[in-house]
């Protein structure tokens, strides 16, 4: 079963959850919000983090984080960061398996 992580007044995770109950499929919602260490270190894994961390958003914009401020930083600050701030990550984030797809990516299962 898919892992969908999001957060439920999220637009962009709203339009999602109605694209798979629309598709009938199955996914276990996850709050974004309650993320640890292993799981983020997952994604890492599998994508990079200027792809998972939403500089345009409203939470970057808050601490002053944009691309070149990231890009700039320490594997392990990101963590910290993204830990103590997980409405970073853009949403919704999918784990198919081995997959992690991000954003709009759902829409290719």
């Amino acid at each position: 079963m898919l892992k969908f992580y999001g957060i439920k007044n999220c637009n962009s995770v709203k339009n999602a959850m109605d694209y798979f109950n629309s598709k009938q499929i199955e996914f276990e919602f996850l709050d974004i919000k309650k993320i640890d260490e292993e799981t983020l270190n997952f994604w890492l894994s599998k994508r990079s983090v200027l792809e998972l961390v939403n500089t345009a958003g409203m939470s970057a914009r808050k601490i002053g984080l944009n691309k070149e401020k990231l890009q700039k930083l320490g594997q392990d600050e990101i963590k910290v960061m993204i830990l103590q701030n997980p409405t970073l990550i853009k949403r919704p984030i999918i784990v198919d398996n081995d997959k992690v797809l991000i954003a709009k990516e759902y829409q290719n299962l």
